[in-house]
């Protein structure tokens, strides 16, 4: 599945690229009115590609998490 590039994720590679450009996460949150730790996670998971910015989904699969229809008789 291809994911579409949205807004958030060219917004997430400008400031990944100027901290990469600059060799500074802390002027890159100032400029751009982020945190650190934000830029941090973004260059962590940035791989040239916009793509590598998008959100990961957090949600998790239980194995009751459907429940058996029962019928009665």
């Amino acid at each position: 599945m291809k994911t579409s590039i949205t807004e958030e994720m060219r917004f997430r590679q400008k400031v990944v690229e100027y901290a990469i450009k600059h060799k500074n996460n802390a002027e890159a949150a100032r400029r751009y009115k982020t945190s650190i730790q934000q830029v941090q996670r973004w260059l962590k998971k940035y791989d040239g590609s916009v793509e590598s910015l998008a959100n990961k989904s957090r949600r998790h699969s239980h194995p009751n998490q459907h429940s058996r229809i029962v019928k009665h008789m």
